[in-house]
Order: C-alpha cells, then sequence, then structure tokens
C-alpha cells in the first residue's frame, strides 16, 4: 500500500471509529505513523481525504474510462461486468462506513453529505450515462432518459443491500449478487434493447 492509500485507510478508520467532527489531522497524523507534512503535501484538509476516499470508490465503481475498456463487448457482457463492478465497490465494506458516516454526519456537517453524494453516487451514474448514451449512439439501445436509466440499473443491484448493510445486516453472498445483476440486467434490456438487437 502506497503511502496516499495508506493515509486514506487510516482515516476511514478513524472516520468511522470518532466521526467526522471528532477526528483532527493531527490525531490523523498520528494514527497513520506519518508526518504532518506528508499528509499536508497529499491532503490539506479533512474535507479533501474525504472527498479522496470517495473519489476512489466512485472509481472502483464506474471506472472513467469505462466506455474505452467495455466498448468491444456485447451489451449484455458489458453490463454484466459494470454490474459485478458497482457491486463490489458499492457494497464492500468501505462503502458502508462511508454511507453511515455521511447519514449520521449531515445534520452537523450537511456539506458531508453532499459532498459523499456528488462524488460518489452522481459521478457513478454520470458514467453509467455517458455508457448508455454511447451505446445508443451506436443503435443498441433506445432510453428517452439516459440519467434515469443509469439510476434504474445500477440502484437494481446494490439499492436494497447497501440499505441492509448499513442497517447492521449481513452481507449478500455471491450467489445472491449475481441473480441480482442477471436481473438487473434483463430488466433493462426488456426495457431500452433496440429492435433486432439480439438478447442475452
Amino acid at each position: 500500500m502506497d503511502r496516499r492509500a495508506h493515509y486514506l485507510h487510516v482515516a476511514l478508520e478513524q472516520f468511522a471509529l470518532h466521526g467526522f467532527h471528532g477526528v483532527s489531522m493531527d490525531q490523523l497524523v498520528t494514527a497513520s505513523g506519518g508526518s504532518k507534512a506528508t499528509l499536508y503535501r497529499y491532503f490539506p484538509s479533512k474535507e479533501a481525504l474525504f472527498e479522496a476516499i470517495i473519489a476512489d470508490l466512485a472509481n472502483a465503481t464506474v471506472a472513467a474510462n469505462t466506455e474505452d475498456q467495455l466498448g468491444a463487448l456485447p451489451i449484455a457482457d458489458a453490463l454484466r461486468a459494470l454490474g459485478h463492478a458497482t457491486a463490489r465497490a458499492a457494497l464492500s465494506d468501505r462503502a458502508t462506513v462511508l454511507f453511515r458516516l455521511a447519514v449520521g454526519e449531515c445534520g452537523r456537517f450537511p456539506e458531508l453529505a453532499s459532498t459523499m453524494f456528488e462524488r460518489g453516487p452522481a459521478v457513478s451514474y454520470a458514467r453509467m450515462r455517458a455508457f448508455i448514451d454511447n451505446r445508443v449512439a451506436a443503435g443498441e439501445l433506445r432510453v428517452p432518459d439516459s440519467q434515469i436509466a443509469a439510476e434504474q440499473f445500477l440502484g437494481g443491484i446494490v439499492g436494497h443491500q447497501q440499505l441492509r448493510q448499513a442497517l447492521g445486516q449481513p452481507p449478500a453472498d455471491p450467489t445472491e449478487i449475481t441473480a441480482r445483476v442477471e436481473a438487473a440486467i434483463t430488466t433493462f434490456l426488456a426495457a431500452y434493447q433496440a429492435p433486432g438487437q439480439l438478447s442475452p
């Protein structure tokens, strides 16, 4: 683990234990075993640390270069890859901690919850929307509102389980995740696949 990743890991641990408001940059220096100068070189504030944690998670959910990676795949296979990547990231322990943290702190720090949404789910939705728009342009899909379609697909995979985990319920097993991904693909293509395109 490189130094930047180490700071992010320690910060998330400390935020989970003490809340965002209960952790200072000095405490993070002590907990990480690093130096204040090094920490501030990477992250000038707690807010910057929090944003970086969320940004890393968003990149793991729907990567910025999604279409470059998946553009050659048939639509069902591309959706399958996106679905499993989304589940791995959004249902990870890190994501669950962040979700609880944002909800727990939103009364005192509403900007924290806003940052959580804008740098996390909103980024994932935007990248998924771009993927959908590209497939519409290629004639594979007919989608009247790609934002709604993105929310339906990603939410159908992680929404229910994410809430369960945030409330302390056990994580879904791989079989359940696969079933949710396949159901989301079937529903998505039934609604949006262009006429004449092959079903999965």
